[in-house]
């Protein structure tokens, strides 16, 4: 009779039988975040500040994290981002790097949400970024995107040349989702303060 496998919610809870297939290279796990933070967090957004497109970084750098999803899904050159940003982390490395790339990416969000309302003198105003921001590029996309990765992969066949398909598609899905919320903070600001002030008003309604 077998006996039931004793279950685990460490941060990596592999079957020791299985563990040779998560062998890692730290040195390599090093030069993919390095690269990463350098051409992604660094690079970008001053070309992007370069160019005063200040509507498209408020919405790039809460979204780095999707970056981080699409390359880790292809792996990158010499697997290099291949535990940059894993869905579900299976080594302590990946589970480091996950939570570096959120960290960065929540950061990026809770400096855009207090800077508005330092401008606007408005926790209203400020608020209702938050309310977009973290539901478009925190909260929903990163399962989507890795979910259409992998369908689009196997109707292509797995083949070679799909990769590199596939790889653009996920850019192009994550600059879909930080143009859409760039339009929507900027054409859509009063209905979602509208919202957010009945939001607030709710302890004062019930007071009475």
């Amino acid at each position: 009779m077998n006996k039931d496998k004793k279950y685990s919610q460490n941060i990596v809870n592999v079957d020791k039988s299985h563990k040779h297939k998560y062998t890692i290279n730290i040195s390599k796990i090093l030069i993919g975040f390095t690269v990463f933070v350098i051409l992604f967090m660094i690079v970008i957004p001053i070309l992007l500040l370069k160019n005063k497109q200040y509507n498209l970084l408020e919405a790039y750098m809460p979204n780095i994290d999707l970056i981080a999803t699409v390359l880790t899904w292809h792996n990158g050159p010499n697997k290099i981002w291949e535990h940059l940003y894993p869905p579900t982390p299976l080594t302590i490395y990946g589970f480091i790097s996950q939570t570096l790339i959120n960290y960065m990416a929540l950061l990026g969000l809770t400096y855009i949400v207090i800077r508005e309302t330092k401008r606007t003198n408005s926790m209203v105003k400020g608020w209702a970024f938050a309310f977009v921001m973290l539901l478009m590029t925190y909260l929903l996309p990163s399962q989507i995107i890795s979910h259409i990765m992998d369908k689009t992969s196997e109707l292509l066949n797995h083949s070679i040349s799909s990769r590199i398909v596939v790889l653009l598609l996920g850019f192009l899905i994550t600059g879909f989702i930080i143009m859409s919320e760039a339009y929507v903070l900027k054409n859509y600001e009063r209905p979602i303060e509208n919202i957010v002030q009945k939001i607030i008003n709710i302890p004062k309604l019930l007071k009475k």
